[in-house]
């Protein structure tokens, strides 16, 4: 299982429009619809207004390559550009 913790740094007050719009795009269930993915959610910070974090577990690391040469992984590039600040991304194997 491979499982990153992805913190994104939003724009001061867009927290909810970048989850908006990413579920608008249809992203998040594309990438919960992918062969091997296992959870793909989207969170809010309790204590920072501008931090959301994103969970994906995947059967494999070749799980998640494979989902960042998908069309709505590029599209969320995107995305991000308008809305975020700064990523960071906790890389984690577990069984």
């Amino acid at each position: 299982m491979f499982i990153l913790h992805v913190t994104y740094t939003v724009k001061p007050g867009q927290k909810e429009n970048f989850v908006q719009a990413i579920a608008d795009a249809g992203i998040d269930a594309a990438s919960r619809a992918e062969e091997g993915c296992r959870q793909y959610d989207y969170f809010y910070a309790a204590q920072a207004d501008d931090k959301v974090l994103l969970v994906e577990i995947w059967d494999s690391v070749e799980a998640q390559q494979a989902h960042t040469k998908t069309a709505h992984f590029q599209q969320l590039g995107g995305i991000k550009e308008q809305y975020v600040l700064d990523t960071a991304i906790a890389k984690f194997i577990g069984e």
